[in-house]
């Protein structure tokens, strides 16, 4: 019956999907004849049975290039986007770790056995030379370090287009603890320069979150922290700049000499100014730990805002802490609703006195931060803890910030903490290359990853916009900075002039409705718009390592371009260095 049923249904050759319908249907037709007619059929149902086998094996054989594209794309594609948590936790957890592993080693091999300032100079010589002598002159310079090695979720690729210019430059140069004074080339991460500073009793004044960060990322983009309300965004530690200029030219640049207008506008640049090759940075003495104390707001947004205003220091005088306010060293908050949160703040200290709770948040089988911080606002009761320096530092790393809950949704499992967690967390690099086109999309069209920075007398107001416009996002991050004038930059003033409080909205993760499964109930592109409209009204701005959904012209009421025009023209950049909207990822 079925040999039968095939060749009227067919045309042409029969695919695989119709040969695995027919075999079982052989079968099954086979186990319906009568027993008494069995033995005089079964030759005929065997005969069948071969000539299906037979026809399987030339159609394979006919069809081996689409079987090879099953196998060796269709296959994978497959695995890679709806079981991306095993292939994150099989695969990109190791080489994570190996990668690791291969940078930490080669760090502490140039420190040992090659005099990194000699060594800066020729690097420095050959990328001149790349400059100079590139062939497409009209083409835009950029750094050849791949847009997969970055710490944003987004992808850009222009670097496949214009003039890419390799440059090694991973190492730190020197450390002048006499003059509070570090010289690092572009490429240093975060995590080389704590290893390094904190066990010397020292520290960045602002030590932005992620191991992987770089220097010369912060610096051409921006960095914050816990203590960004007294030291500033990242820029505000730097005290000179080492530039390459379109034209070839090397020049160092600070606030007070000859280049102090490039030296102000280099942050928000993003690289469209002049080519990084080293920074000199401020240092402050540190101690052992922090005392964190965590104060839980149920129930109350106002309570939670008015509270981290207070931290801030923003109702201070000039004059000094007239109104009694002590500013710790750390203020941070993480709201896990629109009116509930926990704020916590934290201040150096040597030791730990008797009867204090010490929590090693470093240690892999450690719950993540921020479902530690959930469990104390459930609690409902404050609470003190002393962590050790780098752990306070790196506090969100083993989870990052609450996004590998998506990756690995088993991650804080005790389980697999006490069994794995020691691999956690994996390289974003990883993470970026190990997405298919789907994945790639899904995360486009329903993964919210925004910093939002707004005046803190909006605060409130803010929060219950990324509420409505992202469908309950959360849990936020709250962390405030002190916004200065920035002559030249992008960055807009403070409407006051003056130095004003902002606070930083971090908004990372799935909107309600597609936890709920219904993605369709979500527009990423209207709720963006809507919230940036919102954000501008407000005087405050987003951070573009994020996708971007302004247009050239709504991108440049956002930001000013006046200045920065003017000193693209001074400095030659305009042939060499396209403006920030082009190298942004943008989403129209």
């Amino acid at each position: 019956k079925a040999l039968v049923w095939y060749p009227r249904k067919a045309r042409g050759h029969p695919s695989l999907c119709e040969l695995g319908l027919l075999l079982p249907a052989i079968v099954e037709n086979s186990m319906m004849i009568p027993s008494n007619h069995r033995n005089g059929e079964s030759a005929l149902v065997m005969a069948g049975g071969t000539v299906a086998a037979a026809a399987a094996a030339v159609v394979l054989y006919r069809k081996r290039d689409t079987v090879q594209k099953s196998l060796c794309k269709d296959l994978p594609m497959y695995i890679l986007t709806n079981h991306r948590s095993a292939v994150v936790t099989v695969f990109g957890l190791p080489l994570s770790l190996l990668f690791d592993t291969i940078l930490r080693v080669r760090s502490n091999y140039m420190t040992m056995f090659h005099s990194a300032p000699h060594l800066h100079d020729e690097r420095v010589a050959k990328i001149q030379e790349a400059v100079k002598n590139r062939p497409d002159k009209e083409s835009p310079l950029c750094t050849a370090r791949p847009g997969w090695m970055s710490i944003s979720l987004s992808y850009r690729n222009y670097k496949q287009k214009w003039n890419a210019i390799e440059m090694p430059l991973y190492d730190i140069l020197d450390i002048d603890l006499e003059e509070r004074v570090v010289r690092v080339e572009p490429f240093v991460s975060i995590g080389q320069l704590t290893h390094a500073l904190n066990p010397k009793g020292y520290t960045l004044p602002v030590v932005p979150e992620m191991d992987d960060l770089t220097v010369g990322g912060l610096i051409n983009g921006t960095g914050i922290e816990s203590s960004s309300h007294h030291a500033g965004l990242f820029h505000e530690l730097l005290l000179e700049l080492e530039l390459l200029l379109g034209d070839g030219t090397v020049v160092i640049a600070t606030a007070t000499n000859e280049y102090s207008d490039l030296f102000h506008a280099i942050p928000w640049s993003y690289g469209t100014l002049a080519l990084l090759l080293s920074a000199k940075l401020k240092l402050l003495p540190c101690s052992k730990y922090v005392k964190v104390t965590y104060t839980p707001h149920v129930d109350s947004q106002e309570g939670y805002v008015e509270h981290m205003r207070q931290l801030s220091g923003e109702y201070n005088t000039t004059e000094g802490n007239t109104n009694g306010n002590k500013v710790p060293m750390f203020v941070e908050g993480l709201a896990y609703s629109l009116n509930s949160a926990v704020v916590m703040e934290g201040e150096f200290v040597d030791s730990i006195p008797k009867g204090g709770q010490i929590n090693c948040l470093s240690l892999w089988w450690k719950p993540w931060f921020y479902k530690h911080v959930e469990k104390i606002l459930k609690s409902g009761v404050t609470k003190v803890e002393y962590i050790p320096l780098r752990d306070y530092y790196h506090r969100h790393s083993q989870s990052l910030f609450w996004e590998m809950e998506l990756m690995i949704p088993i991650g804080n499992h005790p389980l697999f903490r006490w069994t794995l967690g020691w691999l956690m967390p994996p390289k974003v690099s990883f993470l970026k290359i190990s997405q298919t086109e789907m994945t790639r999309k899904l995360t486009e069209e329903t993964h919210v990853a925004q910093d939002f920075l707004v005046p803190t007398k909006h605060m409130g107001e803010f929060l219950k916009t990324c509420d409505t416009e992202f469908d309950q996002v959360y849990p936020l991050w709250l962390c405030l900075h002190s916004h200065s004038n920035m002559p030249g930059s992008l960055l807009k003033d403070p409407i006051s002039k003056q130095t004003e409080m902002y606070i930083d909205i971090g908004v990372y993760g799935l909107p309600r409705c597609v936890h709920n499964q219904h993605p369709e109930q979500f527009d990423m592109k209207k709720s963006m718009r809507n919230a940036l409209f919102a954000l501008q009204k407000l005087h405050g701005f987003q951070m573009l390592y994020a996708d971007v959904f302004f247009n050239r012209e709504e991108f440049e009421e956002m930001f000013d371009h006046k200045a920065y025009r003017e000193l693209r023209q001074k400095y030659k950049a305009t042939t060499a260095f396209k403006e920030v909207y082009d190298k942004m990822s943008l989403v129209l």
